[in-house]
């Protein structure tokens, strides 16, 4: 998990962007509830229960999202030979504009950030890739950006989702028992105990215990309990890791599988273990979240990221030493304006915008390495009518294809997650959005802050109206969307 805590979702992973609040992800009635304990101040996010799905639904699970400047993040474009594949399959017959524009919204996706060899427009090198009718050529390619650097050209999707590699397993134990002796000193604190679960202390004890008996069954088989990605989709898409306590499965990224930061790997790994040790813990404020302090004892005991607290006391790396949490009390103090709620709706439409398409790039990816590994074609057959739909508001090549031969190509997993990565950048940038003027409700306004945040970054559609549309989509879309086992 990055630093933006872990997300949760007993039907499908749940995520949740790093070092910013996450918005609020139950009914209205929580949501006023928090808003009541804070009193005028952002409070941290509230849970959404998610949804039960019986097609190719794993139970619940929690993700977390990765930070923005995390070392080696980058939008991505396939091989060469991918695009090629893509460009000139005569099964397939895609139009040949429609992989040109597939192209120059990736390009222009990661001149965005920088992410570009050539200093060129955008649809210059569109036009030198592909200089005429049937043409494409790779020189100009490379020309454009490292392809050399796996995090600017996507490799191999067998790469993700997958076993934690021989020379890592050892390192991850011990971060794991390192994790599992953190709470149990944790367990043995009875001031801690109170101090940050108040009148739920003795709950949160029993649940300490249970998240490191769960931890340790982990431990003892990493190949059945955790799976990692080392083709870094993860940080593509912000996505930190997930635990699902149904299965016992935990996703760790890279970063935490090896201890990069070991006391963030450790932190992380008491969060997932939180979930995988009760179903009841959730995730309802990500860690340091405005108002993550001022929660009730009932929700904070639900909360996987109030376990991290004292672990993070012990470590050094707590928002919160020595602080008594009380409901309704802010460290700090400081009220909430009406920017401060409006803006939460805000966050909290593009968070679920881009939970969900993290799952669409997760179904894609998992559909593409059934076929590729096994020649399986029965998960697209499966969940085609909703992978034409996700083309379709994505502009991704899918429903372009011919109808006899469809199948997701490189081009769409690239493409898809680079929306994912694009719905998460929105949402950061959503809060910087001054209030709408005029009497608006708190809704309206904040879907007018979501609106001027994604024609900010521009880089969707380019169709401010389309761009809109695409991320409502994808939020009305959130928990619907299947993920292939």
């Amino acid at each position: 998990m990055a630093t933006y805590a872990d997300d949760r979702r007993e039907s499908k992973p749940a995520r949740r962007p790093p070092h910013e609040p996450a918005p609020a992800t139950h009914a209205t009635e929580r949501v006023l509830t928090l808003q009541q304990l804070a009193g005028n101040r952002a409070v941290s996010q509230a849970l959404d229960t998610g949804r039960t799905l019986d097609i190719l639904v794993p139970a619940q699970q929690h993700r977390a999202a990765t930070l923005l400047d995390a070392p080696g993040v980058r939008a991505r474009m396939p091989t060469f030979a991918d695009l090629k594949a893509a460009y000139t399959d005569k099964k397939l017959n895609i139009p040949e504009s429609v992989v040109r524009n597939a192209v120059t919204q990736l390009l222009g996706r990661m001149a965005k950030e920088g992410r570009l060899t050539s200093k060129d427009p955008v649809a210059s090198i569109v036009a030198a890739i592909f200089p005429g009718p049937g043409l494409i050529v790779e020189a100009e390619f490379n020309k454009a950006l490292d392809t050399a650097d796996r995090t600017k050209v996507y490799q191999s999707v067998l790469d993700a989702n997958t076993t934690v590699q021989t020379a890592d397993k050892a390192s991850l134990k011990a971060l794991m028992k390192d994790a599992g002796d953190l709470m149990s000193q944790v367990e043995g604190d009875a001031v801690g105990l109170k101090a940050v679960f108040g009148t739920k202390d003795a709950v949160a004890k029993a649940r300490y215990a249970s998240a490191r008996a769960a931890l340790a069954v982990v431990a003892g088989d990493l190949d059945k309990h955790v799976t990692t990605d080392y083709n870094l989709d993860d940080p593509e898409v912000f996505m930190g890791g997930w635990a699902q306590n149904a299965t016992q499965m935990m996703h760790l990224i890279v970063g935490v599988v090896k201890g990069t930061d070991p006391a963030r790997s450790k932190t992380t790994l008491v969060h997932e273990a939180s979930h995988l040790g009760d179903s009841a813990v959730e995730d309802f404020g990500y860690y340091a979240s405005p108002a993550f302090e001022a929660m009730t004892d009932a929700e904070k005991v639900d909360n996987a990221a109030h376990y991290e607290e004292l672990p993070r006391r012990i470590l050094g790396t707590s928002s919160y030493p020595g602080h008594v949490f009380v409901a309704g009390t802010v460290k700090g103090g400081g009220t909430v304006t009406r920017k401060d709620t409006v803006g939460r709706i805000a966050r909290e439409h593009l968070r679920r915008a881009w939970d969900a398409a993290v799952d669409a790039h997760s179904l894609l990816r998992e559909v593409r390495k059934a076929r590729l590994s096994k020649n399986d074609r029965a998960p697209f057959k499966a969940n085609k009518a909703l992978i034409l739909e996700i083309s379709h508001v994505c502009d991704l090549t899918v429903h372009r294809q011919r109808a006899t031969a469809a199948q997701v190509t490189p081009l769409d997993v690239t493409l898809m997650e680079s929306v994912a990565r694009a719905m998460n950048l929105i949402g950061r940038g959503v809060s910087g959005e001054p209030l709408p003027a005029g009497p608006l409700s708190d809704q309206a306004a904040a879907d007018a802050m979501v609106a001027e945040a994604t024609k900010k970054y521009g880089e969707l559609l380019h169709d401010p109206a389309r761009d809109k549309a695409l991320v409502d989509w994808f939020a009305a879309h959130y928990h619907v969307i299947p993920v292939v086992p």
